[in-house]
């Protein structure tokens, strides 16, 4: 009968509770955690970067408009950059799930931005994601990298206006504020003529935008002098919005006012003043605003090709039909992991025969687990053909999954054979570490360790890969295939090894006695 007594009198049996117990907490924890790293995370997102850019003559000096972009996006506080040379090394890190994107800057970006104004052609940046790795992360790191290509496109449209424009257009600023003061002092001349409202409105109406238009003049000459052109755009818009104002609330009013008073001797004294100012600010509201109208006129954020010098091409090497291609390897991972450890629960410890042949004896247990792995491995991967999950060559994945089940299996048998019931909770927590490791992305903040080395070589992570590889494609089929063949070898031969030497000892036995 079991008890409490009996737990806690046997230290065995209660290392065998606590760890059923703790199993599945880990099982749980470790993943969450693992996926929280390579998903949640996305400061810790790697985008790799290659600057093929060579310098030409863009906005009237000889630079490289590449290593300006590579620079904005290693300064952008969403992901991280990392430097590569070669185009196939880094499709072969983005396809393992080691970098996030790719953004590959052309040897001619600096030379078709030059030429914008002539050929009407924007320049081009590749940018490589792979959707199958990761669908949160994809669209979180397009998302950022539009961004960095959109600040980059302000930037590139006010750096075709000199600096001469931008002094010149403060300058006008500031002329037609002091002009919008004096029409305050000469409307406060007109006093209340004939319509006291109107005047008090009006005078309302001019004495704020006086104080907006004075505030914005001097952050513009500010912004100016700090050659802050992101600040210039945004203040010029603003101004821009007030001369408006001007034009049409103010100037309007005066008109008005001008006609009512028109037979007052106040409006014959001051009518010809009002009138000059009136025309002075509609004329400098005019220059302002055609000026800001050649400004703006190549912003981005209108979203057209005629208005971008700098174009994104994105292209996905892992794209994703349906959810189930994303889940399937992983799914198989855990069902080989699974089915493993029942087998192995089920497969008794049976005592070595002497009058036998060790490869005999691995043959007369092998058998039943093997012929049920082989139904298990075709039920498992038939399951994706039931909900219409494209998953390219169906016995071809069969056949990798079986390979796997076989190798897991045998891992399970070897340890249980030797250890005994200690063997087969050891082969579990072996499986439950790989399966925690192996479903998620590469962890990110292992990524540089000796984790990512040893990763790729284990039997669980290999499925993983080759399953990846034929849904997505891949070139890197076969060595995960090789990989399968060598741990089910290794382990066939650790078995037959294991009975042979069971067998001498049991011999050696029976001379002594």
């Amino acid at each position: 009968m079991l008890g409490w007594q009996t737990v806690f009198g046997n230290k065995r049996i209660l290392g065998k509770w606590l760890l059923a117990v703790i199993l599945p907490v880990l099982l749980i924890g470790g993943y969450l955690g693992a996926t929280g790293h390579s998903n949640q995370k996305t400061d810790r997102l790697v985008v790799a970067v290659i600057n093929q850019d060579k310098s030409a003559s863009l906005n009237g000096k000889n630079q490289r408009f590449g290593d300006t972009l590579q620079q904005q996006l290693k300064e952008s506080k969403h992901f991280k950059t990392s430097t590569y040379q070669s185009t196939r090394v880094a499709k072969q890190a983005l396809k393992q799930g080691r970098i996030s994107a790719i953004v590959e800057i052309p040897a001619a970006l600096t030379t078709q931005l030059a030429n914008y104004k002539k050929s009407g052609k924007s320049g081009t940046v590749n940018v490589s994601v792979a959707t199958g790795n990761s669908q949160y992360g994809t669209q979180y790191i397009e998302n950022q990298i539009n961004a960095v290509i959109a600040l980059a496109n302000n930037k590139l449209s006010l750096g075709n206006t000199s600096d001469s424009t931008l002094s010149k257009l403060s300058s006008q600023s500031q002329n037609l504020a002091k002009q919008t003061k004096d029409l305050q002092t000469n409307l406060q001349a007109v006093g209340n003529a004939i319509d006291v409202n109107a005047a008090n409105d009006l005078q309302s109406d001019a004495s704020d935008l006086i104080t907006d238009l004075s505030t914005y003049s001097a952050q513009l000459n500010d912004a100016v002098n700090a050659d802050d052109k992101t600040k210039i755009q945004s203040l010029a818009v603003e101004i821009n919005n007030i001369s408006y104002k001007m034009q049409t609330t103010i100037a309007g009013g005066i008109g008005s006012l001008a006609t009512n008073l028109s037979s007052t001797k106040a409006l014959s004294d001051q009518s010809g003043v009002i009138q000059s100012s009136a025309k002075d600010i509609n004329s400098g509201q005019q220059q302002i605003s055609s000026q800001l109208k050649s400004l703006l006129s190549n912003q981005p954020d209108k979203n057209t090709a005629l208005t971008q010098m700098l174009m994104l091409k994105m292209t996905d090497i892992k794209p994703i039909k349906t959810q189930g291609q994303v889940l399937m390897a992983s799914l198989l991972v855990v069902g080989v992991s699974v089915m493993s450890v029942l087998f192995g629960l089920l497969l008794p410890v049976k005592p070595t025969k002497t009058d036998a042949l060790a490869l005999e004896q691995w043959w007369e247990n092998f058998q039943i687990g093997g012929l049920l792995s082989i139904l298990g491995s075709f039920l498992m991967v038939g399951s994706a053909l039931l909900w219409h999950v494209n998953i390219g060559n169906f016995w071809y994945m069969t056949g990798i999954a079986l390979l796997s089940q076989w190798g897991m299996m045998s891992l399970v048998w070897y340890l249980k054979q030797w250890l005994g019931q200690a063997g087969w909770w050891l082969s579990t927590v072996l499986l439950a570490i790989q399966t925690v490791f192996v479903v998620p992305n590469d962890p990110v903040s292992l990524q540089d360790s000796i984790f990512a080395f040893i990763r790729p070589f284990w039997p669980l992570s290999a499925l993983k890969n080759a399953v990846n590889s034929l849904v997505f494609g891949g070139n890197d089929i076969e060595q995960n295939v090789m990989i399968l063949i060598i741990w089910l070898l290794a382990l066939t031969i650790l078995l037959v090894t294991y009975y042979r030497v069971k067998q001498r000892e049991n011999l050696k036995q029976e001379l002594n006695v």
